[in-house]
């Protein structure tokens, strides 16, 4: 994930940067580009990675429509984001 790149310090000591989310709305749910556009930023704001440089991209290989959306863990000061306020967020919004 070059593009990302810029926005990493040259001394980077977190091993695993990037993060990978994929979002699978229902089999029945038929959304549009731009609902799952503002789904994928909602997630994206709750989660703590607003303010992060991300990409969303929309995937058919499976029976439904789906989003992967890749970010970077690093805030803008080179620490790594806190993956206990990520656990806690996702486990409030997926009970």
């Amino acid at each position: 994930m070059e593009c990302f790149d810029m926005h990493l310090p040259a001394d980077l000591k977190t091993e695993k940067p990037i993060i990978h989310i994929s979002l699978n709305p229902h089999q029945d749910d038929v959304l549009s580009d731009s609902q799952l556009a503002d789904i994928a930023k909602e997630y994206m704001d709750k989660l703590g990675y607003g303010n992060q440089p991300y990409m969303v991209y929309k995937h058919e290989d499976i029976a439904r429509h789906h989003v992967h959306i890749v970010s970077i863990r690093i805030d803008d000061t080179g620490k790594k984001i806190n993956e206990q306020v990520r656990a806690c967020t996702q486990q409030a919004n997926h009970p």
